[in-house]
């Protein structure tokens, strides 16, 4: 889990999924705005969109049905919800993404 710049206080599960989501936030413990480090930003969009598309094509590919296919898309995006808290960092400014 991620740690505040300013208190070095370990954040939560929760607080690092809506971070994750919103790319900044205030720190639970002294208050102050945290941002999503640029790295971490690059990482969430591969780790998202990347299998995302895998998925979709291969539906086109060999025809799953269609509850096989929002399996596949739930079951990612729980496995996305899990992981992704765990690779977040975070930076006191918010910097540009390239």
């Amino acid at each position: 889990m991620p740690s505040c710049q300013n208190c070095n206080h370990q954040w939560s599960w929760s607080d690092t999924v809506i971070i994750g989501f919103k790319n900044n936030k205030n720190c639970p413990n002294c208050g102050e705005r945290q941002y999503v480090a640029p790295s971490s930003q690059k990482g969430i969009s591969l780790f998202t969109f990347i299998p995302l598309i895998l998925i979709v094509f291969l539906n086109s590919f060999y025809d799953l049905n269609n509850i096989a296919f929002i399996s596949f898309i739930t079951l990612f995006v729980l496995g996305m919800l899990i992981y992704m808290p765990f690779t977040i960092k975070l930076s006191n400014e918010q910097k540009p993404l390239w």
